[in-house]
């Protein structure tokens, strides 16, 4: 029997980072389209920079219970969170 290495060894696990700028949107004009540049994720204080001028430094929160992400317009997809969710 033949083992189909190449396959096993490209799978991925896909995390889900949610971002929560609540705190920060009503104060800030934001464009839907602005560069950006996440970082740090394996760290305790994820960066987000907007528009190579706005810097956030965020923190980890843990989520407990199931996260519901809807984008309008689109079909809506469950995601149910199991770890750790960036808040900036």
């Amino acid at each position: 029997m033949e083992v189909d290495t190449d396959r096993s060894e490209h799978q991925y696990e896909e995390e889900y980072v949610l971002l929560d700028l609540g705190s920060v949107s009503s104060q800030l004009q934001i464009p839907a389209n602005a560069p950006y540049v996440l970082s740090g994720l394996d760290t305790t204080h994820p960066v987000l920079i907007i528009n190579d001028k706005l810097k956030l430094n965020g923190k980890w929160d843990e989520a407990i219970g199931t996260c519901l992400i809807f984008k309008e317009g689109a079909s809506s997809v469950i995601h149910e969170e199991t770890g750790l969710s960036a808040n900036a």
